[in-house]
């Protein structure tokens, strides 16, 4: 004969399919508590390329061309100057298919284009005196492409800042990331504004390059 379980019947403590097994601590079957497996996880190469430059700045002493790359322009002037140099933004959407004369006019505009981008360009618009200021951006890999930029920015009079996040300044290029930028051009109605900004990248960079070239990291940052 076979039983038929009907869904009203009430389950007594051998009606179930599994029975619940008592745990017991001796051999064989041993409770283990959870323990913490983040150690023994295989991270990405560049995680683990992140976590060994931070010890190595914690521990070793960094020498001083390389140490004034920490100090970076404060949260509050940085949002001014990217409020003044989005309107100078690159713009890649101009229509030329309009007259003569408008696609005349968009060529002198792009013969002159107001932020230039990349070491070597830079480099030779701040020799020719053709740059107002510089930003070089702090987190640039291998640092030693823009290591010498402040170098030349003092000489030249030029000034400069250094500035958080590559991909912020290759924002107003229309790329991924730059090293640094320059403003070669500016409207007159930005004038006060950016004689602002000059007055704190002399303070805070171009006049005190001397004690940054000299300053060593003490292994705690």
């Amino acid at each position: 004969m076979i039983n038929i379980k009907y869904k009203n019947q009430e389950k007594g403590p051998s009606d179930s399919d599994f029975e619940k097994r008592i745990k017991s601590q001796g051999n064989g079957q041993k409770i283990f508590f959870k323990r913490d497996l983040t150690r023994f996880v295989k991270w990405p190469k560049y995680i683990r390329i992140q976590r060994q430059r931070r010890i190595f700045c914690q521990k070793l002493k960094i020498p001083p061309a390389i140490f004034q790359f920490t100090r970076t322009l404060d949260k509050n002037m940085t949002s001014q100057l990217f409020q003044l140099l989005s309107s100078y933004k690159k713009n890649n959407g101009i229509e030329v298919n309009a007259s003569f004369k408008k696609s005349l006019e968009i060529k002198k505009i792009k013969d002159s284009i107001l932020i230039r981008h990349g070491i070597n360009t830079v480099a030779k618009l701040v020799k020719n005196q053709k740059s107002l200021f510089v930003l070089i951006a702090h987190d640039v890999n291998p640092i030693d492409c823009v290591v010498w930029m402040p170098t030349l920015c003092s000489k030249m009079g030029v000034p400069y800042c250094i500035v958080k996040n590559k991909s912020k300044l290759g924002s107003l290029v229309n790329r991924k990331n730059t090293s640094c930028i320059t403003l070669t051009y500016l409207n007159f109605k930005d004038n006060e504004s950016l004689e602002k900004l000059l007055e704190c990248f002399r303070k805070n960079f171009n006049e005190r390059y001397s004690e940054a070239i000299n300053r060593w990291s003490e292994g705690n940052i």
